[in-house]
């Protein structure tokens, strides 16, 4: 039996992806797949623990890179890429992608992808950690799940923005680099000792889930989607139970950022109880 595949997915078209590249192929290894190529790209090959990660660099744009697991044999898809913001505030940011209405960047209408709470978690931990270490002065977030592409594997982005600043800095793409090889070993360790998070999916506050961050990264908890007191009002009973399903291993309950409910706290209270899933606050 071969070794579980992680694809870890660049931009041709996305600066912050191919900074991303250059910090890994300089600090990490990766040793060319002699013969393959994806997009006219070389495809890179480094071995994690019980894993292989492939880097591929995608003709297209990452949010556009639609159905892409069908040309790539992996188990788990990383995106590494840009983060951008109105604000313009230096953000390293790690999110599940999908949609809870309109598909206005990518994916599908009022559907979510398939995600790992546990990668997301250890993503969000080391890049925390990195920032730390390195003075970083920006925000360290994990976003509301908010775009595509539509894939039906489980995936996940890493980003460096939110300007073009940002994008460009080698330091921090290197920062975006440790973190995502760190997280990789560090969740294939998990795996081969069986040590497991406790998925759920979140709901209510802002974009940048500030209200989930404690629990990321000082709990047993894991966090999956995120659907943001904006978008609230779309949520129904099928699309929460799309987003339970979608976390990989599946959502065991829902926490909810109670003050950040707003005008939807009843109905979501009711929506959750009569579907019968479990609920808790913070």
């Amino acid at each position: 039996m071969g070794k579980s595949a992680i694809a870890i997915v660049v931009s041709a078209k996305d600066i912050a992806g191919m900074t991303i590249k250059q910090q890994l192929l300089k600090s990490y290894g990766f040793e060319e797949v002699k013969g393959e190529t994806f997009d006219s790209s070389p495809i890179y090959t480094l071995p994690v623990e019980d894993y292989e990660a492939k880097l591929f660099t995608a003709a297209a744009e990452p949010v556009r890179c639609e159905n892409i697991d069908k040309r790539i044999n992996a188990d788990i898809l990383v995106f590494a890429t840009r983060h951008a913001s109105k604000a313009g505030v230096p953000a390293l940011t790690t999110h599940s992608i999908g949609n809870w209405g309109r598909a206005e960047l990518g994916g599908r209408d009022s559907t979510v992808c398939p995600t790992s709470p546990s990668l997301l978690k250890l993503f969000l931990q080391n890049l925390s950690a990195v920032a730390k270490s390195s003075g970083y002065a920006g925000e360290v977030v994990q976003e509301a799940t908010h775009h595509g592409p539509f894939v039906e594997k489980p995936a996940v982005f890493i980003e460096v923005g939110s300007t073009e600043k940002e994008w460009k800095d080698e330091k921090l793409a290197s920062m975006v680099a440790d973190s995502l090889v760190g997280g990789l070993g560090d969740f294939a360790a998990m795996e081969e000792n069986s040590e497991k998070h406790i998925p759920v999916v979140a709901l209510g506050g802002l974009h940048y889930g500030s209200s989930f961050r404690k629990l990321m990264l000082e709990t047993g908890y894991a966090v999956g989607h995120i659907c943001p007191k904006h978008a609230l009002s779309l949520l129904t009973p099928h699309l929460l139970q799309q987003a339970m399903a979608a976390c990989m291993p599946e959502a065991k309950g829902i926490v909810l950022d109670w003050k950040g409910l707003g005008s939807e706290k009843q109905r979501v209270k009711e929506l959750l109880e009569s579907s019968g899933v479990e609920y808790f606050k913070v």
